[in-house]
């Protein structure tokens, strides 16, 4: 990760952009002294990042377009992510960082990153950690599935979802099945007993295989992959501010890799004809 952050820096350096400077949606960090004030917090962000009440189409971009580092890549089974900051040095402020598991499907670590968000916003010292990663887990699920949309789409009283309702939704919000069900107990949509019926029929299993994943097992990691670190070196050098074999070395690919990447593959055959 530290390597990779290295080479961030470096054609950040080159393009002149400030690399420790992300768009935080409050000046300063929350303090939060109960669990359900996730909600609200949750809330919070969407309105100061205006998203309104849609899905979010790609979790991973918003991230980065609002200044974050964002890396994915294998880490061990059991981490599926982590937010970090990394020092400087001289003086300088550290970076903010989120690393998710490519490995884990697409619903996961989308999940992920907005717990991740969760961790970026608030003091860590007002919760127990129990208490505090419940309160993430709530506003993961508040940030990706906001209440009043998905009241509008399944209504305020539920006896009985079904399979198709719920996988149809897990589509449109692009979370795990089991978190969409937990939301609608959350709040209070379906009972607990509606909850424990459901995890023992249509969702059996929904707590360690996702059903109907929106990414394929043998192209898992392939959807919304983190990409700015990407478009900065095309960016420079387009722009002549570095070389190929510099570009090169900056996103460990092939000089023709990334020649096809500046010209496009046809342009780039048509040369060497």
């Amino acid at each position: 990760m530290l390597e990779w952050i290295e080479r961030y820096l470096q054609i950040e350096l080159i393009l002149d952009l400030d690399s420790a400077v992300w768009q935080s949606p409050f000046p300063q960090l929350r303090q939060l002294y109960d669990v359900g004030d996730a909600e609200r917090l949750a809330r919070e962000v969407r309105g100061e990042w205006k998203l309104g009440l849609d899905p979010i189409p790609n979790m991973t971009e918003l991230l980065e377009e609002k200044g974050l580092k964002v890396l994915t890549v294998c880490l061990p089974d059991r981490i599926s992510g982590f937010t970090c900051m990394v020092g400087r040095g001289e003086g300088r402020d550290d970076l903010p960082v989120i690393v998710v598991n490519h490995t884990f499907p697409l619903e996961r670590r989308r999940l992920t990153l907005a717990d991740e968000l969760f961790h970026r916003l608030i003091h860590t010292d007002t919760l127990g950690n129990k208490d505090e990663e419940k309160a993430a887990n709530l506003f993961a699920g508040a940030f990706l599935i906001p209440r009043e949309h998905l009241l509008r789409e399944v209504g305020k009283n539920r006896s009985a979802p079904g399979y198709r309702e719920i996988v149809d939704l897990k589509r449109l919000y692009r979370v795990r099945g089991a978190a969409l069900l937990m939301r609608l107990r959350q709040l209070d949509v379906i009972n607990q007993s509606t909850l424990v019926y459901a995890f023992q029929t249509i969702a059996r299993g929904w707590r360690t295989q996702e059903p109907e994943e929106l990414e394929e097992p043998d192209i898992r990691g392939k959807q919304e992959r983190a990409r700015r670190f990407e478009r900065l070196c095309y960016r420079a050098l387009a722009e002549g501010l570095i070389s190929l074999s510099k570009a090169a070395e900056l996103l460990r690919l092939s000089l023709p890799e990334v020649e096809a990447g500046l010209k496009g593959p046809r342009s780039t055959d048509a040369d060497r004809r």
